[in-house]
């Protein structure tokens, strides 16, 4: 069994929705009935309380729109604690090295193959008696570990990273990714279209996904999906709203 998440992946684009604005678990089925895939949850950026993340979670996992969170770090604790409670996978940011890639795949993963903590009770997997060890065996598969590549020491070593065991998806963030090279939000300047090009051709040779977030012109971020980057952060949820409501009154008032 593997996720159904990754399954799609493999055949085509999935987008996600950044839930910041967003409070109640209405917004996973609204996400589902909209189309999307995966709904992300940021514990680096994001508002956020844990209480919160946690009850989307469990409402993405079963409106069947895919929650992962978004760890501020790569330390082992918040992981195990996110996964132990509805999440179905981590987005760790600015893993430059495979070593770092390494150590974040084997905390996505029960012993022997990898450090992953033993909770209590996986409400992922709902609430009849199961043993911890048939628990371990369906999580192991469908639990995504996804890693940004955010920095050109990233981009230089993606083929290693790439290459690491228990890493499924590649994920270019592009906003910091630009900073890094020194083109701020240029998501078309050379530089930032060759890494993409670079992250697209290591997943594909390592049988891994890749993906991006923070490229909002449409056309651009086409072409990016082109190079089979599947795992697209469509956008945030305030940028969503504020376009909409902006539309509205505009038609509203004539112009």
């Amino acid at each position: 069994m593997t996720s159904p998440l990754r399954d799609r992946l493999e055949s085509r684009p999935c987008f996600g929705v950044s839930c910041r604005l967003t409070r109640t678990t209405d917004i996973a089925p609204m996400l589902r009935d909209a189309g999307y895939d995966w709904m992300f949850l940021d514990l680096e950026h994001g508002p956020l309380s844990f209480n919160q993340i946690t009850q989307m979670a469990l409402a993405g996992v079963e409106a069947g729109v895919t929650p992962l969170v978004r760890m501020a770090d790569a330390t082992p604790g918040p992981i195990h604690r996110v996964l132990s409670n509805g999440a179905m996978g981590v987005i760790v940011p600015h893993v430059d090295t495979p070593e770092t890639a390494a150590a974040v795949a084997r905390q996505c993963r029960f012993p022997p193959l990898g450090d992953r903590s033993v909770p209590g009770l996986v409400p992922q997997l709902g609430y009849t008696p199961l043993s911890f060890a048939e628990a371990a065996k369906r999580l192991d598969p469908i639990t995504l570990c996804v890693v940004m590549i955010e920095s050109a020491e990233a981009v230089d070593a993606v083929g290693e990273i790439a290459a690491v065991e228990g890493v499924d998806i590649l994920f270019v963030g592009a906003s910091d990714l630009t900073f890094q090279l020194g083109v701020p939000s240029v998501y078309d300047d050379p530089k930032v279209v060759r890494a993409m090009e670079n992250v697209a051709a290591a997943a594909r040779s390592n049988g891994k996904i890749a993906g991006f977030g923070g490229v909002a012109d449409p056309d651009m971020a086409q072409r990016y999906i082109g190079l089979g980057m599947h795992f697209v952060l469509a956008g945030n949820d305030v940028t969503m709203f504020m376009a909409g409501a902006r539309a509205r009154l505009a038609a509203l008032k004539g112009g």
